[in-house]
């Protein structure tokens, strides 16, 4: 018993020394991709129902700077997480999209998408914005946030198939729930653009 107590102890030591190890190369993450952005006219459009994906949008704002807007529904989704939950799998089921605040994208070369993922899908906030703009002469670089079975290459070919980006590079999936070093994180991503 005691033998298998120590191989136990061992391995989680390993483990947190494996873990401490990748947050402290995060902590000490320098961007480094600036020259792809530079002259570019940058817009982070994001939806956020619960505040975790309006944060990354903001971290990533204060990275690549250029212009930040929220989607804003015309009609706003019940703040009781059960509630929106039903209301949203009714909304699916019945393919319907909720209105949205226009945002013109006309000014801008690049557009950064930041979207929490629902039922396995786009939130469908995103997804109307993504069917009703013309992104032809666009770069879209699409952020997912999620909180459970994400089902990311699905949500990919979906964001994919509701655009007609000129180029779309590569996304980033964050666990949203206690996201951790969200800045640092965005960082290597961009770094690897």
């Amino acid at each position: 018993m005691n033998i298998l107590f120590y191989i136990i102890c061992v391995i989680l030591f390993l483990l947190i020394l494996v873990i401490v190890s990748k947050i402290i190369k995060l902590k000490n993450i320098e961007y480094k991709n600036k020259e792809i952005f530079s002259n570019k006219k940058i817009l982070t459009v994001y939806y956020s129902n619960g505040g975790n994906t309006k944060n990354v949008a903001e971290k990533l704002h204060s990275i690549v700077s250029g212009d930040l807007k929220e989607i804003e529904l015309t009609e706003k989704y019940p703040k009781n997480i059960f509630k929106m939950s039903k209301l949203v799998r009714k909304q699916i089921r019945e393919g319907y999209l909720p209105q949205i605040e226009k945002i013109d994208i006309s000014d801008y070369d690049i557009i950064f998408t930041a979207s929490p993922i629902w039922n396995s899908s786009i939130s469908l906030p995103m997804e109307y914005f993504l069917k009703n703009n013309n992104f032809e002469n666009k770069v879209l670089i699409p952020i997912f946030t999620y909180s459970g079975g994400a089902f990311k290459k699905k949500v990919w070919n979906e964001f994919k198939d509701l655009t007609n980006a000129k180029e779309i590079k590569k996304h980033l999936f964050m666990f949203e729930n206690g996201i951790f070093l969200v800045k640092e994180q965005i960082i290597n991503w961009l770094n690897n653009l």
